[in-house]
């Protein structure tokens, strides 16, 4: 065994699969889980040996929550995260507009290695490998590993590398081969007390975000993350960060009290749904950021990355059954219909934050407004479109109410 969870390469049997995924993150593990439900034989594949650090802001919003829950595994999760009632906005005038609601935080490591645990408990079988390239044929596909010179076989395979694109480019899937975006974030130890999820547009960060999430025992993840429109060599996510700490009035009594300097990492981010297509050769599907199901407003990308792999699973199954890989067709369709609205009513509400002096007018509004309060918590439980807040009409209607 390479990991608690995982089997050697070489243990595998090469054939008899009905589904391989490749990546063992929120939207692979996930899709694997519902499929072995399901009684499907199913492979995962990560090339990291598990538990695995993962550069994340670690926050698990409503979304995430409800996936986590439909997989079976949200009383686990909770038992391991830190819990939050409430989340507090800052505008770039650093006018604070405070949510409540239900939030965890959870070091990705962890969470990860619950969500692919659940694969393995629901039938799975999870290895160590480096997925090199995946060839489509009559009666299924055959997938290259790293190390391994006779291939895998099975009926059908799902991508799920996240921010890493050489296998889904390989295979023609991807649109646009530049991230969208990239973070930052860095875990802090403080004496300084912070109880509440913060996410704040602060002039300092513009045009990104920056985040301080408490992970419980005086730890914090507090990190930046930017999406800049012309070309990323022209960010610098480590002065931004510098500048958040230092500026931003949270942030700079939280790093006065630490304990030392943040470990800091990056990552770069696909977000919005437009970067790559969901589907490969025959039988083959992209889940998570390969896709782009990040948000480019906030950065949250775990619970649709788990939405992504749950409908590619339904899809998968159906296909399976019927013996049609045509039919993951239905997954493509499902993330246009379900998916696509949502993330263009973020796209909405991230073009008014752009601009600093409109985000501080929304803030400010929202200060005083309790409707305007609780469409914004809508929002963040996905039971209200961001594009129905988003406009003119919504702003002037908070002024009614």
């Amino acid at each position: 065994m390479t990991g608690p969870l995982q089997h050697d390469l070489a243990d595998v049997p090469p054939d008899g699969w009905d589904v391989v995924v490749a990546g063992a993150g929120p939207a692979g593990a996930t899709a694997a889980l519902h499929l072995a439900r399901r009684g499907r034989r199913v492979l995962l594949l990560d090339r990291h040996p598990f538990p695995r650090e993962k550069v994340c802001g670690d926050g698990l919003i409503p979304d995430a929550l409800r996936a986590l829950d439909r997989a079976g595994l949200l009383p686990e999760v909770r038992r391991a995260a830190h819990a939050a009632r409430r989340v507090t906005l800052y505008s770039p005038g650093r006018i604070e507009v405070s949510l409540d609601g239900e939030f965890l935080t959870i070091k990705r490591e962890a969470l990860d290695a619950i969500v692919a645990g659940g694969a393995v408990a629901s039938g799975a079988v999870f290895a160590r490998a480096e997925v090199v390239g995946i060839d489509a044929g009559d009666g299924g596909v055959r997938v290259r590993a790293a190390g391994r010179d006779e291939p895998l076989r099975a009926r059908l395979a799902i991508v799920a590398t996240g921010a890493d694109v050489a296998l889904p480019r390989a295979l023609g899937m991807v649109i646009r081969r530049q991230p969208t975006g990239i973070a930052l974030r860095g875990y802090l130890r403080s004496t300084h007390r912070i109880d509440d999820l913060v996410v704040s547009f602060d002039r300092s960060v513009l045009p990104g975000y920056a985040w301080i999430f408490p992970m419980g025992g005086g730890e914090y993840n507090v990190g930046v993350g930017a999406f800049p429109a012309e070309g990323f060599p022209r960010v610098n996510l480590h002065t931004i960060y510098d500048a958040f700490l230092r500026e931003f009035p949270p942030a700079r009594a939280l790093f006065a009290a630490a304990a030392g300097p943040a470990s800091q990492r990056g990552a770069p981010l696909r977000c919005g749904l437009d970067g790559a297509r969901a589907l490969g050769p025959a039988g083959v599907a992209g889940v998570g950021e390969v896709v782009g199901s990040t948000y480019d407003f906030t950065g949250e990308g775990i619970g649709k990355a788990m939405e992504t792999g749950e409908l590619a699973a339904s899809a998968a199954d159906a296909a399976l059954t019927h013996g049609r890989p045509t039919m993951l067709a239905a997954y493509a369709r499902r993330i246009e219909h379900d998916l696509r609205p949502r993330f263009r009513g973020y796209e909405r509400a991230a073009g008014w934050m752009a601009h600093p002096w409109v985000c501080d007018l929304v803030f400010r509004r929202a200060s005083r407004s309790p409707w305007l309060r609780s469409m914004a918590a809508g929002i963040l439980a996905e039971t209200v479109d961001p594009a129905d807040v988003f406009n003119l009409k919504g702003l002037v209607g908070s002024y009614l109410r």
